[in-house]
Order: C-alpha cells, then sequence, then structure tokens
C-alpha cells in the first residue's frame, strides 16, 4: 500500500486507478490532462523503449522543468543530469516496468545544489496492450529547505 505524504500524488494516484478499471494499468489515451490541470506542473511521461531498455521523456511539467533547470523532453535518461542518484532511479524504472505496479520514491535531492533537501516520485504504469508497461506517469514533488 502507498502512503502518500502529498495530496497531488494521491489524486494523481486515485485518477489513474479508476480509469485502470480490472486491468494492471490504463492505456495512455485513457489519461485525459484536462481532468486534473492543476497537476499537470509536476507531471512527466516516459516511454519506455526495449532492446535495450531505454526511458524517453516525451513529457516534462514546468515545474519539473523548473527543477531541473532544463527541459528534457525527447530525450533519454541517460542524457538526463541525475548526478549520483542515476544508478537508483534507472533500478526503480525496471522496476516497475517488469512488476508492472505504481511506486513511490522519497530521493535525496541535495545533490542538486538548489534549496532542495528531498523529492517524491510517484511511478504509474500505463499500457496499451494490457501486457507490457510501455509509458510510466510520473508525478514529482520537491520538499525546500526551510517547507514542512
Amino acid at each position: 500500500m502507498l502512503e502518500f505524504s502529498y495530496p497531488e500524488q494521491q489524486q494523481l494516484y486515485d485518477y489513474w486507478n479508476s480509469k485502470r478499471e480490472d486491468r494492471f494499468a490504463p492505456s495512455r489515451g485513457d489519461i485525459d490532462p484536462i481532468d486534473f490541470p492543476h497537476l499537470l506542473p509536476n507531471l512527466c511521461i516516459y516511454k519506455i523503449h526495449r532492446n535495450p531498455l531505454r526511458y524517453e521523456v516525451t513529457l516534462m511539467g514546468t515545474r519539473v522543468v523548473e527543477i531541473w533547470g532544463v527541459d528534457y523532453t525527447g530525450k533519454f535518461v541517460e542524457d538526463v543530469l541525475l548526478g549520483p542518484v542515476y544508478d537508483q532511479v534507472t533500478e526503480q524504472f525496471r522496476h516497475i516496468v517488469n512488476n508492472k505496479e505504481p511506486t513511490l520514491h522519497d530521493l535525496d535531492a541535495n545533490w542538486l545544489d538548489k534549496d532542495y533537501i528531498k523529492y517524491s516520485r510517484l511511478m504509474l504504469p500505463l499500457s496499451e496492450n494490457g501486457i507490457n508497461v510501455d509509458r510510466l506517469l510520473l508525478s514529482v514533488v520537491l520538499q525546500t529547505k526551510g517547507s514542512s
């Protein structure tokens, strides 16, 4: 059971869960951003490529762009500045692709050299064929120094 610290992640999870019905994940076509415009700045979508397994950023919300300082839309994860958490992040991506289940991680953000101390990342699988995870829907929320 996922335990949410941020209401926007709970809202996205509840929306995703309602769209998946009896499947392990909804398709990208089931997700309509018009249903949650207030969540869009914190969202990313990654397309899964196989052979070799790679993750392409196809959508990066404006708040996420502000966090990283760069819009990585159209880039692969290996092109994204992830500092010391690269191996950890790619392993978490692999986990969701292989296990077909949502994940929630709180990660250290001190390496960003900004006022962030941690970030919370909700990852939700999407599947066109109902068999394989072919996209990941992410919500990224930052905690800054001095915020609770």
